[in-house]
This record gives structure tokens, C-alpha cells and sequence, in this order.
């Protein structure tokens, strides 16, 4: 994901919370009962952006595993084009 997209992403979602906040705190309701949906969104949010950290890091991980695989063949390609000259 580039940059552009990520931050993209990023507005997307603090846009998305906000409203929705925005949308609980003017809805005809008690503050009780308010506050106990902000926290529920709030925890549900906690959730999938840890879900998204999670797929990011294997994400991470698995390009970095890539990119040692690919750095390590290539060494040993210019270790080996070396020892026949």
C-alpha cells in the first residue's frame, strides 16, 4: 500500500469515526445510554484496527522474508559469477 493510499485509509477512517460519534452524541438519547454506545463503538474500533495492525505486520513480514530470500540468492549468484573469473 503506498503512501497516498495509506493516508487516504486513514482520513477515510477518522471521518468515519467521527461521524459516527458525531451521529450518537446528537441522537435522541440519555447520556447514559449514549456514553454506554460510544464505548461499544469505541471497543469495536479497538478491534479492527487491531485486526489491521495484525494483517499489516504479517504483510510486513512476509515482504521482509521476500526481500532477505531475494538479497541472499542474489549474493550468492555474484559470489558464484566471482569465483569463475
Amino acid at each position: 500500500m503506498n503512501e497516498k493510499n495509506k493516508n487516504s485509509f486513514l482520513a477515510f477512517l477518522l471521518g468515519l469515526t467521527a461521524g459516527a460519534i458525531l451521529g450518537i452524541l446528537f441522537a435522541p438519547a440519555e447520556g447514559k445510554e449514549t456514553r454506554k454506545k460510544i464505548a461499544k463503538y469505541l471497543e469495536d474500533l479497538e478491534k479492527k484496527g487491531e485486526e489491521y495492525l495484525e494483517k499489516g505486520k504479517e504483510f510486513v513480514e512476509e515482504g521482509a522474508e521476500k526481500v532477505k530470500k531475494f538479497v541472499e540468492e542474489s549474493k550468492d549468484k555474484v559470489v558464484k559469477k566471482f569465483k569463475e573469473e
